[in-house]
């Protein structure tokens, strides 16, 4: 388990394959953004306690897609009272993780040990055996959730139907899943510079599309959901994403 604090009020935990982070808004409670997977639990706890918090300041979760790496601990955070949000057109890959459809096949990758090691870590966490995905509130392009943080939501389809980034004004900071990700998967080392998501998208050329979605995205640092997070501006990042393309 690895937990540092990103910005004030803002922490990254997590594993080196999976981030989910912790935004505190003081007394409205803790959102958090994604879920990791579904034994990332064991972390739950730990996590919440080192930032002076528990399961019950928990008031929302932000998932920004329905990848089982993302909504690992969904379910027990619903059974705190936590409110999950989620793009309804991610509700069934949500609902049924094995209906989950890439544009190109994992086997591909076959041959990099660092595909075969995320993969492992995968499955030992949970990945094939994971609770119920709890009901979810729909959340809508342009919309602002009524969580701590009050995060603007945009739609960016591509890496799946329903992705979505989340920009949190109030900490100056902007998730965005797996849209983007600064550690190649293919190495598994930390990408320089910044790479467009991993080749596990539903359609790439609609991922890529979906960078233009990000110019009003006005907060510097950009957190994606694996990797490190990227200081440089949102600006920067797409114009390394559309230099590299998808991988």
């Amino acid at each position: 388990m690895t937990i540092s604090k990103v910005t004030s009020g803002v922490w990254r935990a997590g594993t080196r394959y999976v981030n989910w982070y912790m935004i505190d808004g003081g007394k409205d409670g803790v959102t958090l953004v994604d879920a990791g997977l579904p034994a990332y639990i064991h972390q739950l706890d730990e996590s919440l306690q080192q930032i002076g918090r528990t399961r019950n300041d928990v008031r929302a979760l932000a998932l920004t897609h329905g990848h089982i790496d993302h909504i690992g601990m969904a379910a027990a955070l619903a059974e705190v009272g936590a409110s999950i949000y989620l793009h309804p057109a991610d509700s069934h890959l949500a609902a049924h993780p094995r209906s989950n459809a890439t544009q190109r096949s994992l086997i591909h990758y076959a041959y990099y040990p660092a595909v075969i090691a995320f993969l492992g870590h995968v499955i030992s966490h949970g990945a094939l055996r994971p609770p119920p995905m709890p009901h979810a509130t729909a959340i809508t392009d342009g919309g602002v959730l009524e969580v701590p943080g009050h995060p603007q939501v945009t739609h960016v389809p591509g890496h799946t139907d329903g992705s979505c980034v989340f920009e949190f004004p109030e900490h100056e900071v902007a998730f965005v899943g797996d849209l983007l990700c600064t550690i190649s998967p293919l190495t598994g080392r930390p990408a320089n510079p910044q790479l467009q998501t991993r080749g596990s998208n539903k359609n790439s050329d609609q991922a890529m599309a979906s960078l233009s979605r990000l110019h009003n995205v006005q907060t510097r640092l950009v957190l994606p959901g694996h990797g490190t997070p990227w200081p440089d501006g949102i600006e920067a990042a797409i114009a390394s994403a559309m230099r590299i393309g998808c991988r």
